[in-house]
């Protein structure tokens, strides 16, 4: 590819934004992945825990080369009020010459949503080669009336009011899930999830056909047998400007039942694709009549 660690822009974007880049491109794509809960029983979602190889991809004319690679392991749990959400990421960047330094990143995230998308809570924690970064801790809560508020605890302690009609990440992802069921070929959100910015990111969604036995993944992963999958592309904003450039974008194969066959995105302006290599199923949990 044309670009290198010791390129002026990739510095500049892992001493700026690396960890942010990285939250956006595995943390929001494993909003998309979030199922929500009912009462829209058409949509049929997958407890699941999903491990994907993350690796850097080639550019034809390439100069250079940064080598990119990772694992990302997302877990969702049933625990029967909501939704628990266990996510973390590795990934490892290297230069093509002998005096480039590697650069190690972690990325680790818990949330947990009520099923009736009303509440949520919050935790994520970043590292680099070892020595911890960012944290962030926090619970929201949106009203019947569409109203919400944020509380954090780090990085900083406070409380302020969401905007009217913003979604928390579980019912945007039934939202998206619902809409390419029934076809529709875009939408757009205001969603909070806290792990990123204390304020809510615009993200809008290109859902393209859906398709059955997409690379035959379904071979390889029986729970994606006879389940249809569609390309869609994310564009997430996170200050909008006047110029309508999105801060990050990715795309992503979905599964009708929320699993993501495979991802696309940029980090540090070199690009990036996460490969699912693993897909265990998650067991029912019996929860009691409320």
């Amino acid at each position: 590819m044309a670009v290198r660690l010791g390129n002026s822009s990739i510095r500049q974007g892992i001493r700026r934004s690396i960890f942010r880049r990285l939250g956006l491109a595995i943390l929001l794509g494993g909003t998309f992945m979030l199922p929500a809960g009912r009462p829209a029983a058409a949509v049929e979602v997958l407890p699941h825990k999903a491990i994907y190889i993350l690796h850097s991809r080639q550019v034809p004319g390439a100069e250079e080369t940064v080598t990119a690679d990772g694992m990302l392991i997302f877990e969702w749990i049933d625990t029967c009020d909501g939704w628990s959400i266990n996510q973390r990421a590795k990934l490892r960047l290297g230069g093509g010459d002998e005096d480039e330094e590697e650069a190690g990143f972690e990325w680790r995230q818990i949330t947990w949503e009520s099923k009736d998308g009303r509440r949520y809570r919050y935790q994520s924690e970043e590292f680099r080669n070892g020595e911890r970064g960012d944290q962030r801790r926090g619970e929201a809560s949106v009203e019947s009336s569409g109203k919400g508020a944020v509380t954090t605890a780090l990085p900083t302690r406070g409380r302020h009011e969401l905007p009217a009609g913003v979604m928390l990440p579980t019912a945007h992802s039934l939202r998206l899930l619902q809409a390419a069921a029934s076809g529709e070929g875009f939408l757009s959100a205001n969603v909070f999830d806290g792990t990123v910015s204390d304020e809510p990111i615009t993200i809008t969604a290109a859902l393209g056909p859906g398709t059955l036995h997409w690379h035959d993944q379904d071979k390889q992963f029986p729970a994606l047998a006879k389940v249809q999958s569609r390309p869609v592309d994310l564009a997430f904003f996170l200050n909008p400007g006047p110029e309508g450039l999105p801060d990050f974008e990715q795309s992503l194969q979905v599964y009708d039942n929320g699993v993501i066959g495979k991802m696309v995105f940029s980090f540090a302006g070199i690009p990036m694709e996460g490969d699912l290599r693993q897909l265990d199923v998650s067991s029912k949990e019996k929860c009691k009549a409320p």
